[in-house]
């Protein structure tokens, strides 16, 4: 999971960095990023195999944790269970992080806020995730803090 957006690192700075809102090309350039992780995992993985076999979990999580369960996401529009249960995972603790942490175009958000617009991002996420998280949600505010620290 700590490797997620590790395909960023193939994106030009003003684009990550840029402090307003994206055109449509620099959009459509940011959603290369899982593709360029899941070279570089794949690389990696060739150079060192089979002593690094986490990383056919860690390929599934950055290829695609930003698809979304209802199939609008990318980079392969997968939808429902075809998406890695542990990319689903990652996709609600990504966006939960997003949403806390403040951004050089938005403010922080608070926890229970946060919460909301997760749980009503139609389609976007596992319902079964959600409900979990709707459970758990508690755990999840004291280990933002704890990591956060």
């Amino acid at each position: 999971a700590p490797l997620h957006d590790i395909g960023k690192i193939g994106l030009p700075d003003q684009v990550l960095l840029k402090p307003g809102k994206l055109t449509p090309d620099e959009r459509a350039l940011v959603e290369t990023h899982p593709l360029i992780g899941d070279r570089i995992l794949e690389v990696l993985g060739h150079e060192h195999d089979p002593s690094l076999e986490f990383l056919g979990v860690a390929r599934a999580i950055v290829r695609h944790h930003h698809e979304r369960y209802d199939g609008c996401g990318y980079p392969d529009r997968l939808a429902g269970d075809a998406i890695p249960a542990v990319a689903r995972l990652v996709a609600v603790a990504d966006v939960y992080d997003a949403l806390r942490r403040p951004r050089q175009h938005k403010p922080a958000m608070p926890h229970a806020q946060a919460l909301e617009v997760i749980q009503h991002s139609s389609g976007q996420f596992d319902p079964t995730l959600l409900a979990a998280l709707a459970l758990c949600a508690d755990e999840w505010e004291n280990i933002y803090r704890e990591i956060s620290e």
